[in-house]
């Protein structure tokens, strides 16, 4: 859009230089009528609606990438928003979840993706969020990452003491994905991850599969072969003796 601006401004310039010796104070005279003369409305407009249509795919794009990071952080986002935990732990808590699957987060990142982008596209608009996450199959994708999460911790000091670890880390980039990383300022200190933002963290994502509808409940026995009041029953017995802070 640029280039086609400067070929207009070449082509006015000739056209001024051949009715008189071309300055400095002509350029500028040219400059501002370019900016007000209703020849150039239309390209103007033209100009704006591209880049309108840049912004909104790239938005799209945007909701398809984040699409999985969203649901992993949806039943924490009180707790961001009330600056209960550091929102640079959303970094650390993806690193948790992809030491769990591997690449297997590639193909339910994917998975949520085409989700988000077929409700998107039978809405007519922007993706609503809160019918993504009201869809079945991205509430089954979630309930497979929470049952992974629990079962993790079968050996619960342990793994506690590593997810601390992980949770503390200061890293100088976020992946959302295996290929797409978002880089950020190194502050050279431990994020703040105590016993008393584990058990918070940990209390936001599992207490609420606790007491699922019974149609939710069947879909978590679905998704991961397990009952979801029992598991997660068993994990907050065992988170409940951190939250005491």
């Amino acid at each position: 859009m640029s280039n086609r601006l400067f070929d207009a401004l070449v082509q006015g310039a000739e056209q001024q230089a051949q009715k008189a010796p071309f300055t400095i104070e002509t350029l500028r005279q040219l400059i501002e009528a370019m900016k007000t003369a209703p020849d150039y409305d239309h390209y103007y407009r033209a100009s704006y609606d591209a880049l309108m249509k840049v912004i909104e795919e790239d938005e799209r794009k945007g909701a398809r990438v984040n699409a999985f990071g969203r649901l992993l952080v949806h039943p924490l986002d009180t707790l961001f928003a009330e600056d209960k935990l550091d929102r640079r732990l959303i970094g650390n808590y993806f690193f948790f979840v992809r030491s769990l699957f591997g690449d297997e987060v590639d193909v339910m990142a994917e998975e949520a993706a085409s989700i988000a982008e077929e409700l998107r596209v039978a809405g007519g608009g922007p993706l609503d969020w809160a019918e993504y996450y009201a869809d079945t199959r991205v509430k089954q994708l979630y309930f497979k990452v929470a049952a992974r999460v629990m079962k993790s911790f079968r050996v619960f000091e342990t793994r506690k003491e590593w997810a601390m670890k992980v949770m503390q880390h200061d890293p100088t980039a976020v992946g959302i994905s295996s290929n797409v990383y978002i880089e950020r300022p190194f502050e050279g200190q431990a994020l703040p991850f105590g016993e008393r933002e584990f058990y918070l963290f940990f209390d936001g994502l599992i207490r609420p599969l606790a007491k699922l509808s019974s149609e939710d409940a069947a879909l978590f026995k679905t998704a991961t072969g397990e009952d979801a009041a029992k598991l997660a029953g068993n994990f907050l017995r065992e988170l409940d003796h951190y939250g005491r802070f």
